[in-house]
């Protein structure tokens, strides 16, 4: 939740530009959303990590009698570096070039400003700064219609939908696909879906992501920005997807389905009828988060890359800081050959090297899942658990 600001009314702002010190004002919340309509910028998600040392910079819009933000960013200091706690923004020149002139002029302590998992600026910034390579999401661009998307599709994914959904109709009475808002799915429904998801990982011989906290975590976003949409028949619900809306931008969080009906087809079709419901009700990018698996291509996910920017006060604060340099490229390296991994286990004709990369990338997966245990929530970055 947000914690009481130092000013709560806008309205009394008279600067351009303020910094809430220790603090994240009351109206922060619907800004990040309406600005940036990014799961990982809305306090529905950051309000699960440490927020206590939280400061927020707010520049006004620049029109007259006007009191609503143009950008707005939370941050922590660490020392000499700042770093901005909001991710996933698509940041524009202007906004970071304000933003790091006004801390830098307002603490000379601060040496090195970082933006985590964002996409960057493509024209060159004011101060000297660096970017690297840091993690993905896959998203689907979405048309106007439906039918655009429809032909968009390769013709074994429509021959696919066509097939399962014609069979479910056929062999399963009352078969019906419904969506509702998150607020208003019981409990014990969103708890189902998380079933689903528990038994799909135990047939892998997997363990979910989904323990209990990271579920406690998953149903706050949902029952805040969620939307459910459930495979029901007579005998009840069989598959769901638990998705996330922040203005044009639906995030989808998991799609699981009950064993028993494999052959239906049911984790594919509700993700699918789930993008569909996007179209219809005008979102324009429909997230599948990262991993660039064969099922989110076939959707048409696109792989897109998210940054890590530093902005330095200096060239020489950025000559002074060669260690975070090096930590960032070799994230970096780690990145690019994850990717190379899964995009050659995806595209190999050589079955053995295709196992052989499989292997390889369950091990780092294991490993890198070890290390970072107790580091970030599941739900804050990466691929739907």
């Amino acid at each position: 939740m947000s914690r009481p600001s130092l000013t709560t009314d806008p309205s009394k702002t008279a600067a351009p530009e303020s910094i809430y010190r220790h603090c994240i004002p009351d109206f922060a919340a619907k800004a990040l959303d309406d600005l940036y309509g990014n799961l990982h910028s809305s306090l529905a998600t950051l309000n699960f990590i440490d927020l206590s040392d939280t400061s927020t910079y707010v520049k006004w819009t620049a029109e007259s009698k006007s009191n609503n933000p143009e950008s707005i960013f939370l941050f922590q200091k660490l020392g000499q570096s700042l770093r901005v706690v909001n991710e996933g923004m698509r940041l524009k020149k202007n906004e970071v070039n304000h933003f790091c002139e006004y801390v830098f002029a307002n603490d000379e302590t601060i040496n090195r400003i970082d933006f985590h998992a964002v996409v960057p600026p493509q024209q060159h910034l004011s101060r000297p700064n660096l970017s690297w390579v840091c993690t993905e999401d896959i998203v689907v661009t979405l048309p106007n219609d439906e039918q655009h998307y429809l032909n968009q599709l390769g013709k074994a994914t429509r021959k696919s939908i066509k097939k399962h959904l014609a069979r479910a109709q056929r062999d399963l009475p009352n078969f019906h696909h419904s969506i509702q808002r998150g607020n208003q799915v019981s409990e014990e429904a969103l708890m189902k879906i998380v079933g689903f998801n528990h038994s799909r990982m135990a047939g892998k011989e997997k363990l979910s992501a989904l323990d209990t906290q990271t579920t406690e975590r998953l149903l706050s976003i949902i029952r805040s920005h969620g939307i459910v949409g459930m495979v029901n028949s007579d005998t009840g619900m069989r598959a769901g997807t638990l998705a996330c809306r922040f203005g044009d931008d639906v995030f989808s969080l998991i799609t699981a389905h009950d064993p028993a009906y494999d052959a239906f087809g049911f984790g594919t079709l509700s993700r699918h009828l789930m993008i569909i419901h996007a179209i219809q009700t005008g979102a324009k990018r429909f997230h599948l988060l990262g991993g660039n698996m064969s099922s989110k291509r076939s959707a048409l996910g696109v792989r897109e890359t998210l940054e890590h920017l530093t902005v330095y006060r200096s060239p020489v604060a950025m000559l002074r800081d060669p260690m975070f340099t090096f930590q960032l490229a070799t994230n970096a390296a780690k990145y690019h050959m994850h990717r190379w991994l899964e995009d050659q286990s995806a595209h190999s004709e050589h079955s053995g090297m295709a196992r052989f990369i499989h292997s390889l990338r369950h091990s780092i997966r294991a490993w890198r899942r070890w290390t970072s245990l107790s580091k970030t929530p599941a739900l804050t970055r990466g691929g739907q658990p």
